[in-house]
Formats: structure tokens, C-alpha cells, sequence
């Protein structure tokens, strides 16, 4: 399979045998769909009413923005990544992007919801969020990708 190398457009795979194209993405160009659109309004609504109802705690806001932006550069990373084809040299900086990202949302809610919880309680959270932190780390960067290219596809076995 060959692939076609425009960075800023979703890669397309041509067909060994037919010389079809398939998009990895959906075949919109790049464009968000009309339910991420509608994702991303709510999130957006979501975020201001929390604003509004932390106007009179400057850490409860900037702990709203802070979240609010760190989750819309992942949606961006999450989306720069399956737009680029595989063979990109940028796809591993993207990959540690949307790590980075999704640590940090990890660490700052485990913070937020362990400083509520008693002692035993807040010691889950943080081992939960340090397993988590930790699986994602393995299946990123030391697992290996299990989206390789091959001449047949997968077949599920006969059930008798």
C-alpha cells in the first residue's frame, strides 16, 4: 500500500490490487463533523457556565481555563495525528503531544478529586491515576504498533 504524502490533508491508502482510495479519516477534507462541532459548542458552554459559577475563586477559574485548554490542544493533537500519514516524521512528536496532554489533564483532575477524598481514598485516586498514566505511556511509546499494513486483511475465524 502507497501512500499519499500531504501533511495537512487526511492520508488516503491506495488499494494494493484495485488502486482504491480509502481515507484514514473520515472523506470530509480535514473538516470537523457536524457532531464534533455540536462536542465542542456544549464543551464550550459547559466551560463558561463553570467560569461563571468560579467568578469569586481566581484558582477554581484558572483551574476551568487551564482545563479547558489543555483539552482543546488534545482534540487538535488527536485530530493533527490521524490526519498524518504513517510514514511522517512528525507523527512521533504529535504521539508524545497528545501523551503530554492527556498527563496533565490526569494529573490535575487526580489532584482536584484527591483533595476532596480521605487519606485511603486519595491514595486510589493517585494509584489509578499513576496505572493510568503509566498504560499509556507503555502502549504509546513502547508497544509496538499494532496498525501494520498487510497484504490480507484479518479474518475472523469460522465458528462452527
Amino acid at each position: 500500500m502507497t501512500l499519499l504524502t500531504d501533511p495537512l490533508k487526511p492520508c488516503q491508502l491506495t488499494g494494493p490490487r484495485d488502486g482504491t482510495k480509502q481515507a484514514c479519516t473520515s472523506d470530509n477534507d480535514g473538516l470537523p463533523s457536524l457532531t464534533s462541532i455540536i462536542i465542542f459548542l456544549v464543551l464550550t458552554a459547559n466551560c463558561g457556565a463553570a467560569v461563571y459559577h468560579s467568578r469569586n475563586n481566581p484558582w477554581a477559574m484558572a483551574f476551568v481555563l487551564a482545563s479547558f485548554l489543555i483539552l482543546l490542544l488534545l482534540f487538535v493533537a488527536l485530530r493533527l495525528f490521524e490526519m498524518l500519514p504513517r510514514e511522517s516524521p512528525w507523527r512521533a512528536h504529535v504521539k508524545a503531544a497528545v501523551w503530554v496532554l492527556s498527563t496533565a489533564l490526569t494529573l490535575m483532575f487526580s489532584q482536584r478529586v484527591a483533595s476532596l477524598m480521605p487519606f485511603p481514598a486519595a491514595v486510589l485516586v493517585w494509584v489509578m491515576a499513576v496505572s493510568t498514566i503509566s498504560a499509556g505511556f507503555y502502549m504509546f511509546f513502547i508497544c509496538p504498533d499494532g496498525a501494520t499494513t498487510a497484504e490480507e486483511p484479518a479474518k475472523v475465524a469460522d465458528i462452527p
